[in-house]
């Protein structure tokens, strides 16, 4: 499901990132007194009364200035009320209102985006301060304070009442949504393209081309799949254009509503710490994962770069060594035929049920194999039974004696024997330890 995008916006100053750790209870973006300080975006997923939404911090806001980091501040917050279904425009109560905050509320009226007019630093509730902020003609202003906490969960309350009605569960008409996703120039479209026989994606050598994600219908003997290409991702800190930060907010929203996730990145240099971030905001999203490496057709004595790259996986990124993979070229079709019954066979294991019966079975075999840690006082902790509690992505629950005495690394054993025995190479894979009763 795609969650809306609430967007923070206003002059230098106004405390903009207060309020964005404010609501996330974490001090994920940077706070200091000298204006213009916030130079990147930060966005994050957090929910309010059980609404979940992205909620972006962008730079300062300076209409009429062209060039320099200002100028680039301000198309970050244009862009971002463009990509956001509610716009939280905050002022500062100290300051009064001002003509840059009149510029921003004049770029608001003629987006006719819904729109809350923030107060900020009113530390005495007591003390109306918001009444000149009637003139910037949005309505009601909302004082609160970002930094004592003050009328927070009412705003929020505000801004959810704004939102638009959730999306609805993707119909099943029986089709795999595929997320291609990955650094920018790895080949994705050139893929899609393939796959396709058809210029469906404009292809350029110039990395980030694709900006946002395209869906396209790809029948095959095994059935259909929607093939989601999506803009190249990077570290955030080397976004070379603005429009990449909403780029990649739209790949995660991609990631969310597909069912499996091919992360491509290149045979000759294998994964790297971009692929990786990649690869966890799909973990985190609880897809099954596929790598990708392309290019193959630009590679000599392949056996041995293969074996290189598989070694090179284990060693630097040993928790994702068991993740499926597959060499292809995009350019002459290697592999390309086999993709459909890798996506397929992803969706299949993400989506299945075991019967309590076989999972209680190799619970009690792998008992024998290794018994469960001793409690504090030198008993055994004992494991009655097992259970699977959902699917997509597979979640099972295990009840035991004293919960507490099944440590990580315990934990981890179960997990990675599970997988053995079970599949699950792809799948974000969920197992719970409860109390028995």
């Amino acid at each position: 499901m795609r969650h809306p995008v609430v967007a923070i916006i206003g002059r230098p100053n106004v405390g903009k990132s207060t309020l964005f750790n404010r609501v996330l209870g974490a001090r994920l973006a940077v706070v200091h007194d000298k204006p213009g300080i916030t130079k990147d975006r930060h966005f994050a997923l957090t929910e309010w009364n059980g609404r979940p939404f992205y909620l972006v911090d962008t730079g300062g806001f300076l209409p009429d200035i062209e060039v320099g980091i200002e100028a680039a501040v301000r198309r970050q917050a244009e862009m971002a009320l463009d990509a956001s279904a509610v716009a939280v425009f905050m002022t500062d109560a100290r300051t009064g209102v001002t003509d840059l905050d009149g510029a921003i509320a004049r770029s608001l009226l003629k987006r006719a985006r819904p729109a809350l007019l923030v107060v900020n630093k009113a530390d005495n509730p007591n003390l109306p301060v918001e009444g000149e902020f009637y003139r910037l003609g949005l309505g009601d202003p909302i004082p609160i304070s970002s930094e004592q906490g003050i009328n927070i969960g009412d705003l929020l309350d505000r801004v959810v009442a704004l939102l638009p009605p959730a999306d609805p569960e993707l119909v099943e008409d029986g089709s795999i949504r595929v997320a291609i996703v990955g650094r920018p120039n790895v080949g994705k479209s050139s893929l899609v393209n393939a796959l396709m026989h058809e210029e469906r994606m404009v292809v350029d050598a110039k990395p980030g081309t694709t900006v946002d994600a395209v869906d396209s219908e790809y029948d095959t003997p095994l059935g259909r799949f929607v093939l989601v290409d999506t803009a190249g991702l990077r570290h955030e800190a080397q976004f070379a254009e603005d429009a990449e930060f909403f780029a990649t907010l739209r790949t995660i929203r991609a990631v969310e509503r597909a069912d499996v996730v091919m992360v491509m990145t290149e045979a000759g240099t294998g994964l790297n710490r971009q692929d990786v971030r990649v690869i966890a905001i799909a973990q985190e999203a609880n897809k099954p994962i596929a790598i990708a490496y392309n290019k193959w057709d630009t590679l000599e004595a392949k056996e041995d770069r293969w074996k290189e790259l598989e070694d090179l996986r284990e060693e630097r990124f040993p928790t994702l060594k068991n993740l499926p993979a597959i060499a292809i070229s995009a350019l002459d079709g290697t592999r390309l035929g086999r993709l459909p019954e890798l996506w397929k066979s992803l969706h299949e294991e993400n989506t299945r049920r075991v019967p309590t019966a076989k999972l209680n079975a190799w619970l009690e075999k792998v008992q024998l194999e290794k018994a469960p840690p001793a409690t504090r006082i030198g008993r055994p902790a004992r494991i009655y039974y097992m259970t699977q509690v959902a699917q997509a992505p597979p979640r099972f629950a295990i009840f035991a004696s004293q919960p507490d005495a099944i440590n990580a690394s315990y934990h981890r054993f179960l997990l990675n024997r599970l997988r053995d025995e079970f599949g699950y190479a792809g799948a974000t894979v969920r197992l719970d330890v409860r109390k028995s009763e």
